[in-house]
């Protein structure tokens, strides 16, 4: 009898794990995972077409010589003038690497730097003459230019750059050179002229919705090739002066809005 009670409690404690690891444990509800956000990567590459407006600000000095028979001493003079310049620019950039950038801009822009100089009729010695005098004026309508831009990223959406290249100008010139006692013994010239030179400059460009709109602050000095002219006297075909403009500085700050194409 005791053999048999002992067998029963054996056969009953070996049973009792298995019955214990037929029992489901506890069920949980599966871990759920969110994808990380995505964050839009902003590139320079592109090309884009904006405008701009601004102020300008230039100076060409100027001198005037007459043949020996007129009796007058070369003099000179300054022309300054100020004026708002505004236009429309495009061009494309490649961002080769992430900090820095490269491209190519030409801009066509429109402003009225109109000035006058004037000096007063001299004997050769210095002497003044009493009577007379000289004057010039000039006036610059237009200024194109193509450049080469280097950037480097100051942040994702902030764009330092510098830029350089070629620069055209359309000018209007005129010299007026009034001998003693006065016209109609005097000398005169009007003409047109585009003249080349160079531009040099930087700005920053900031995309603040990081999209295709950016906002820019620039500013662009330019220098032009001076010219010569001849002032025919009054009814003849004598030149009776030579006045020459020399090279033309130009100054400008400007902020414009551009639009990019990927």
């Amino acid at each position: 009898m005791k053999k048999i009670l002992l067998i029963g409690l054996t056969l009953s404690a070996l049973g009792a794990p298995a019955e214990a690891a037929d029992i489901a444990p506890p069920s949980y509800p599966a871990p759920v995972y969110k994808a990380a956000p995505i964050v839009p990567f902003f590139s320079w590459t592109g090309c884009y077409i904006g405008g701009d407006i601004g102020g300008a600000w230039s100076s060409q000095d100027v001198s005037n010589t007459a043949p020996p028979v007129a009796v007058q001493a070369g003099v000179t003079g300054t022309i300054n003038a100020s004026s708002v310049i505004g236009g429309g620019y495009l061009g494309c950039n490649f961002q080769w690497t992430p900090a820095f950038v490269v491209g190519i801009e030409g801009d066509y822009s429109g402003t009225h730097l109109s000035g006058a100089a004037s000096a007063p009729n001299l004997f050769p010695n210095g002497a003044p003459v009493g009577a007379g005098g000289i004057a010039w004026t000039s006036t610059l309508d237009s200024i194109a230019t193509l450049r080469g831009r280097l950037g480097y990223v100051w942040t994702p959406n902030v764009l330092l750059y510098f830029t350089g290249g070629g620069a055209w100008g359309r000018t209007s010139f005129s010299s007026v050179d009034v001998f003693f006692p006065g016209c109609p013994n005097c000398a005169a010239t009007s003409f047109s002229n585009t003249s080349s030179g160079y531009v040099v400059g930087g700005g920053v460009e900031w995309a603040p919705w990081s999209n295709n709109w950016v906002v820019r602050a620039e500013y662009l000095y330019y220098n032009l090739s001076g010219v010569t002219g001849n002032s025919l006297i009054v009814g003849t075909p004598i030149v009776g002066a030579t006045p020459v403009w020399n090279n033309m500085s130009i100054s400008s700050a400007r902020v414009g809005l551009s639009y990019r194409f990927y």
